[in-house]
């Protein structure tokens, strides 16, 4: 006996795949065709936002950045919280003007620049102060509080100085020829990683060296767990553990990736025209491609560092700068700033009537700092 052809569930299952096939197809177009995503972001997903629409802070001459959902204006030594409202809802006083700083988790460690004071604060309280001899020149800090300071102006080249979330002063590691350009805790204590370089040569030499915190306590004669060098003229700007604490390495022709004590190279900038690059649990770089005599096309290009799947966002024009935390990206074209996550798709596209200064930035956060004021823009 046939079956009788049940025609609505016919016609529903071809209006299921056309949904889906159209779903697919506008997805491909939204993040590779720059006319299409305009149009849906502005008449369909209603991302664009405009300068004077925003809560904003004024601020004179301060130094502003995000914290826990929070913006922080350091202004005559003094911290002040604004909420996304932009109401003062706490200050702080603390003994800097030029701050260094870094935000981690629920942490921040602020420093006088080229100075000796440093806090660590979490919440909206100062967790321990310490004054060190030397002057500060760099500083790292994990998800768990624990804080690396590099200091210059001693006998040494460099001494990096590690402590814990509480204050303890866990060990003290000297250079004699080295500058220490960056440095990076592991999320699980257990070592510290030092980006050092040496301008003593004809050509630069920098060189990557881990160390075992738990050796260090213990002073042990060895407390190098893994250490090699670039080679001769490579410059290291930054380094970085990732989620599964690989070190991730940015140099300014290509990145290396340290996992279970050897290296590997992940990319190269040498054969391409690389604008901006920076690493968060991901590779962001923007690479400019020449596409005829006067004409050339932008790329933000977001690489997986552990698969190299790599996502592609096509930009309409040159960016002038490239903000990232966590798993937010800005790019700054100067008066409009393109807000993307980690998956390449756009979260805001915000535009202004005159130059912006800089972009602050947290996951669920933005400010967009003018001369005299700061926009804050809830992500």
């Amino acid at each position: 006996m046939n079956r009788r052809l049940n025609k609505k569930k016919i016609i529903l299952i071809i209006c299921i795949v056309l949904i889906i096939a159209l779903v697919v197809t506008l997805s491909v177009l939204y993040q590779n065709n720059v006319q299409v995503r305009l149009f849906l972001d502005e008449y369909v997903f209603r991302k664009n936002i405009t300068e004077n629409t925003l809560p904003k802070i004024s601020t004179d001459n301060s130094h502003s950045f995000v914290f826990n959902d929070h913006i922080v204006c350091l202004d005559k030594n003094v911290l002040t919280f604004y909420n996304k409202s932009a109401n003062k809802v706490d200050s702080i006083d603390v003994e800097i003007s030029d701050p260094l700083f870094a935000t981690n988790g629920k942490y921040l460690c602020i420093a006088e620049k080229n100075g000796s004071k440093i806090y660590l604060i979490s919440g909206k309280n100062v967790v321990w102060q310490k004054d060190v001899e030397g002057q500060i020149s760099n500083l790292s800090l994990n998800k768990n509080g624990y804080v690396a300071v590099s200091i210059s102006g001693t006998t040494y080249t460099t001494v990096c100085r590690v402590y814990d979330e509480n204050g303890n002063d866990l060990f003290t590691n000297y250079l004699s020829k080295s500058y220490v350009i960056d440095s990076a805790i592991s999320n699980d204590n257990k070592f510290l990683a030092l980006a050092e370089t040496n301008f003593s040569g004809i050509a630069i030499q920098s060189n990557i060296k881990i160390i075992s915190i738990d050796k260090a306590l213990t002073n042990s004669s060895d407390t190098i767990q893994y250490s090699y060098s670039a080679p001769i003229g490579d410059f290291v700007i930054n380094i970085e553990y990732s989620a599964n604490d690989d070190l991730v390495c940015l140099y300014d022709n290509h990145i290396d990736i340290v996992k279970d004590n050897s290296v590997s190279e992940i990319t190269s900038f040498n054969n391409s025209n690389i604008l901006f690059a920076d690493i968060n649990n991901k590779l962001i770089q923007i690479e400019k491609r020449n596409t005829g005599m006067l004409s050339s096309e932008f790329e933000l290009q977001i690489i997986d560092i552990s698969t190299l799947e790599r996502k592609v966002y096509a930009l309409d024009k040159e960016p002038k700068s490239l903000e990232v935390f966590g798993n937010v990206i800005a790019v700054n074209f100067g008066t409009e700033v393109l807000f993307i996550n980690n998956s390449g798709w756009l979260i805001k596209n915000y535009t202004s009537s005159q130059e912006i200064q800089s972009i602050i930035l947290s996951n669920n956060l933005a400010g967009i700092v003018f001369n005299d004021k700061v926009e804050i823009l809830d992500l």
